[in-house]
Parts: structure tokens; sequence; C-alpha cells
């Protein structure tokens, strides 16, 4: 009978292993959609970076243009 319930132990322990392990993955699976936004909202982020960059260096390279440097 020792036997019996330490086989039962055992596989109730195993059988909790395998639950939580697929329990994580589904997690993980349903996560993707988060995920994929994230990844989105990264990318228009550093697209707007890069274009407020290029905006701020044409303002300021605009001006030094129309200004000539001074001849001495």
């Amino acid at each position: 009978q020792s036997d019996m319930q330490s086989w039962e132990e055992q596989s109730q322990g195993a059988i909790y292993t395998v639950e939580y392990a697929c329990s994580a993955i589904k997690n993980m699976t349903d996560s993707t959609v988060y995920f994929k936004s994230i990844d989105s909202l990264l990318k228009h982020a550093i697209a707007m970076k890069d274009q407020l960059n290029t905006a701020q260096g044409k303002s300021t390279v605009a001006p030094q243009a129309k200004n000539p440097p001074a001849s001495s």
C-alpha cells in the first residue's frame, strides 16, 4: 500500500507539473497579441522620433543657410 501511495503522489505531482506547464504556454500564446501591439507601438514611436529629428534638423539648418557667413 505504501508503494501505491507513493506512486499516486508522484503521479499527482507529474500531472500538476504538466498542467502548470500547459497553463504557462497558453498564457504566453495569449499574450502574443499584446506583444505585437507593443512592437507596433514601438516602431511607430521610433518613426515619429525620426520624423521629429529630421524636422528639427531642417529647421535648424534652414536659418543658417539664409545667413551667409560674414566675410572679413
